[in-house]
């Protein structure tokens, strides 16, 4: 890592992009993460399909339940999604302030 980057680490100044898609309304608070089409992929069809329904967010559902691998991860994403879609503020709710 550049000495430039680790400055903008350890001031949390790289954070700043993604507060402003915040503000800007391209993200939610709390939601899922983006994936790279690699990743992506290797989502199962109908988790694909759920993911794409809903805009990203800045703080990632693991954080709830802090899953260790990627099937972990998934369902994870999935039992979030299945909760977003009943109850979006609680749910956005709840697993901001557990990740806090």
């Amino acid at each position: 890592m550049t000495s430039w980057g680790r400055f903008l680490r350890r001031h949390w100044l790289d954070e700043l992009p993604g507060l402003w898609n915040w503000v800007r309304g391209y993200v939610k608070l709390a939601g899922i993460r983006p994936l790279s089409r690699h990743y992506f992929s290797l989502y199962s069809p109908e988790l694909q399909q759920k993911r794409i329904r809903y805009k990203p967010g800045l703080i990632p559902p693991f954080y709830y339940d802090l899953p260790e691998t990627p099937d972990e991860i998934q369902a994870s994403e999935m039992r979030y999604l299945e909760q977003y879609e009943k109850a979006p503020l609680r749910t956005d709710f709840r697993y901001f302030w557990k990740a806090l």
